[in-house]
């Protein structure tokens, strides 16, 4: 999909209805706080059925729609803490939240009928659902050493969630945004037992706006992934806001992420 200079910028809609093939909603989860996502918003197992229910129905044209809640444990590890010990309460944290979302939906079966349209996936799973993660990986590191105006988008989305600019905190934010850029662009491997690696369409989700390092390097797009099936493969979907926030829409100069 290539930018439309039309588009009236920083103004966002919510989606009307999902296209009617098969396709996948991705919940990310923040391993930060165990009720709050790192930009803020609420994710606790409650929440993540609700937001579930901001599709279901109203936007489903077809029940062609699964969901993969992502649990972001492994990236979580850029910390100075012990590594043991970051396991234990990550390994507790994703049982518990998976264990409470599972019963709900299958408490709310009458409106949650297709029970196997929902899947739960840890980080690393992500590395070996991807062709040569580490090689993109170092290549995003090293357009990040040379490009001073990704370096002040890293810098300002630190300086918005009040943490430290350090190695651990950058790399944090590069393996995010490179892990994000390859799952809407339909390159990593997103077992579903319902959809069968079938989908047409992918739609990131998350409660709280894209950070501005992020949306850089979707408009830089630096290794010109393609992914014309997939009508949200430049975008995010804010879950607290309800709108989807279309990367080409984004004037990084004027966009705020709070």
């Amino acid at each position: 999909m290539k930018p439309n200079p039309k588009l009236e910028k920083n103004v966002f809609f919510d989606i009307n209805k999902l296209p009617a093939e098969k396709g996948l909603l991705l919940f990310g989860l923040s391993m930060n706080k165990p009720d709050r996502g790192g930009g803020g918003g609420y994710q606790t197992a409650e929440d993540c059925v609700n937001y579930t229910r901001i599709f279901h129905p109203s936007k489903v044209r077809k029940p062609l729609m699964g969901l993969n809640l992502i649990y972001s444990d492994f990236l979580y590890l850029y910390s100075d803490k012990p590594a043991p010990e970051l396991k234990n309460s990550f390994m507790h944290q994703v049982i518990q939240h998976k264990n409470a979302f599972q019963k709900k939906v299958e408490k709310d079966s009458l409106d949650f009928q297709i029970q196997h349209g929902f899947n739960y996936m840890v980080w690393n799973q992500l590395y070996v659902g991807t062709n040569d993660f580490d090689v993109l990986f170092r290549q995003l590191k090293e357009i990040y050493s040379k490009d001073e105006i990704f370096q002040k988008y890293i810098k300002d989305d630190c300086d918005v969630y009040g943490r430290e600019m350090g190695e651990n905190q950058v790399n944090f934010y590069l393996e995010e945004i490179l892990m994000f850029y390859l799952l809407t662009h339909n390159k990593v491997k997103l077992p579903n037992e319902y959809i069968e690696n079938q989908q047409k369409w992918i739609l990131w989700c998350y409660p709280g706006k894209p950070l501005k390092s992020t949306i850089y390097i979707y408009q830089l797009d630096p290794f010109k992934l393609m992914c014309p099936e997939n009508p949200y493969a430049r975008a995010h979907y804010d879950l607290e806001s309800k709108q989807l926030i279309e990367f080409d829409r984004v004037d990084l100069e004027t966009y705020t992420v709070k």
